[in-house]
C-alpha cells in the first residue's frame, strides 16, 4: 500500500450529540487543527461549544437530524470537497456504513472507528434484541469495517476484534480517546446535592439499563449498606429506570438526573462505579480519573486498558466499593490529549 501525506481530514458526526461525541470530535480539532484542515460533518452544530469553530469548518447545518438528513449532509459535502479521507467518529455499524459507502462512491479514503465493542453486544442483549443486534452490528456492521482503508481502535480488546475480522495488524491502530485534563482539575462549584458530609459518595454515571450494570446495582448496594453504613450512592443521568432497594436503603440514594457538566460531580465523588456489561473504552473513566477520583468497573471491551481496578463477579465488586480506600489511583497521563496529539497526527499523516 503507498503511503499519502494527508492534509485534509473530515469528521462524520452526522445527528449525534452525545456529551462523547462533542467532547471527542473538540478533542480531535485541538490535536489536529495546527496540521490538517479540518471539516466536521454534522447536522447539529449548535450542541458544540463555540470553540468547535476554532477547528473545523463546518457542514450539514442545513439539514434535518434524521439519518436522510446526515446521509445527505456527507453526500453533499463529499461532492464538493475531497477530503484525504473521512472519519466515523462514533456509531460504526450505521454511521460507519453511510460514511464508507458515501466515501466509496466519491473515490475517497475512509477511516473506520470503533468506538464501541458492537461486535460483542449481542452476546449480552436478551429477548428479540440479541438477534437485532447481532445482525445490525455483526452482519450489516461488517460493510464499513469491509470497506475501511485503515482503523482506529481505542485500545487492544477493540484492535483485536478488528484483526479477528478480516484486517490486516498494521491497518487497525490503537488511539484512545482523548481528554482535556486541564477540565477536571481546575476547582469548580461543588454539586447541587443534599448528601450527609461524614458519608463516601459512589457515583454512578450513564444509562440506567440492565446492559449498564442497573440490577447488579440493586444487588449490591444492599449488602454494600450492611457493611458500611458511611456511603451514598449517586445516580447521574437522566435516561432507565429508578434503582429499586429495600425501603430502609433508600435514603442512601440520591438522584441528580441529567447535569450540563460532569467534572464537579467527579471531583466531589470518592469512587465512580461502571458495572457495565457493554462498552469500548468509556470516557467517564478517564475523566473520573482525571479529576483525582478512582473507578471501579466491570473487565469488558478496553476498560482495563486505563484502570487496574476491575472485576467479573458482584461478589468483587461490592468488596472492591466496600474497601474501596485501599484503590490506587491508576495514572491518566496515556489518555489526554497533550500526550495523544502526536500519536493522532502521525496516523493522519501517514495514511
Amino acid at each position: 500500500m503507498s503511503i499519502l501525506m494527508a492534509e485534509s481530514i473530515c469528521f462524520f458526526t452526522g445527528s449525534r450529540e452525545a456529551f462523547n461525541v462533542l467532547y471527542d470530535t473538540l478533542n480531535f480539532g485541538w490535536m489536529l487543527h495546527e496540521g490538517f484542515d479540518l471539516d466536521l460533518v454534522t447536522t447539529r452544530p449548535d450542541d458544540f461549544s463555540n470553540e468547535i469553530g476554532m477547528y473545523f469548518d463546518l457542514h450539514g447545518h442545513d439539514q434535518p437530524s434524521t439519518l436522510l438528513g446526515e446521509t445527505r449532509a456527507l453526500d453533499r459535502y463529499l461532492s464538493e470537497n475531497s477530503p484525504d479521507t473521512v472519519v466515523n467518529v462514533v456509531a460504526p455499524s450505521v454511521q460507519g456504513t453511510t460514511a464508507s459507502l458515501l466515501a466509496r462512491r466519491h473515490d475517497t479514503p475512509f477511516t473506520y472507528r470503533y468506538s464501541s465493542d458492537l461486535f460483542d453486544l449481542y452476546r449480552v442483549s436478551h429477548s428479540w434484541r440479541k438477534p437485532a443486534q447481532f445482525g445490525l452490528n455483526n452482519l450489516f456492521g461488517r460493510i464499513p469495517l469491509a470497506l475501511a482503508d485503515r482503523c482506529i481502535a481505542l485500545g487492544p480488546t477493540g484492535k483485536k476484534r478488528l484483526v479477528d475480522r478480516g484486517k490486516a495488524l498494521s491497518d487497525v491502530v490503537i488511539l484512545p480517546p482523548p481528554i482535556d485534563a486541564e477540565r477536571f482539575e481546575q476547582e469548580t462549584e461543588p454539586p447541587d446535592w443534599e448528601i450527609h458530609e461524614d458519608r463516601s459518595v459512589v457515583l454512578f454515571a450513564g444509562r440506567r439499563t440492565r446492559i449498564k450494570g442497573i440490577h447488579d446495582m440493586e444487588i449490591a448496594i444492599p449488602e454494600i449498606l450492611e457493611r458500611r453504613d458511611d456511603v451514598q450512592f449517586a445516580f447521574v443521568g437522566s435516561h432507565g429506570r429508578m434503582p429499586e432497594v429495600p425501603r430502609e436503603y433508600k435514603e442512601h440514594i440520591t438522584m441528580v438526573g441529567r447535569v450540563p457538566e460532569m467534572p464537579p460531580y467527579f471531583r466531589a465523588a470518592d469512587l465512580l462505579v461502571l458495572p457495565t456489561y457493554n462498552e469500548g473504552l468509556p470516557r467517564v473513566i478517564t475523566e473520573s480519573l482525571a479529576s483525582g477520583t478512582p473507578v471501579v468497573a466491570r473487565d469488558v471491551a478496553d476498560i482495563a486498558y486505563a484502570t487496574k481496578n476491575v472485576f467479573d463477579e458482584i461478589q468483587e465488586f461490592i468488596e472492591m466499593v466496600v474497601d474501596f480506600e485501599s484503590l490506587p489511583l491508576d495514572d491518566v497521563t496515556p489518555f489526554t490529549r497533550e500526550t495523544l496529539r502526536s500519536k493522532y497526527a502521525e496516523f493522519f499523516r501517514d495514511m
